[in-house]
């Protein structure tokens, strides 16, 4: 569970890999976004690099976009409700690094 932002740095990025689905290019995360009522989705390639897709009620991305480690960590932190979410109804667990 996210509970601190420090929890997003030092257990849910270092996690992200056993967290998301791998599609043979990137692994990604798909989440809901309830107060726009859509999808937020996160996904980390190879090279470790960071990129969002949102669909919502009121946009839709056309495209990812790239992320940098600030916009990710705020990002779940805004959205931490719905990564809880998705960590509680799939059991998973987050590996505390170090």
């Amino acid at each position: 569970m996210i509970r601190r932002k420090l929890d997003i740095s030092s257990t849910f990025i270092p996690s992200f890999e056993q967290l998301a689905e791998w599609d043979g290019t990137k692994y990604y995360l798909l989440l809901e976004d309830a107060m726009n009522e859509g999808s937020l989705t996160i996904m980390k390639y190879k090279d470790g690099h960071f990129t969002l897709h949102r669909k919502n009620n009121l946009f839709w991305d056309l495209d990812e976009r790239s992320i940098s480690n600030d916009e990710l960590i705020d990002i779940i932190w805004r959205n931490r409700k719905a990564v809880n979410r998705f960590l509680k109804q799939d059991n998973k667990v987050l590996v505390v690094s170090g």
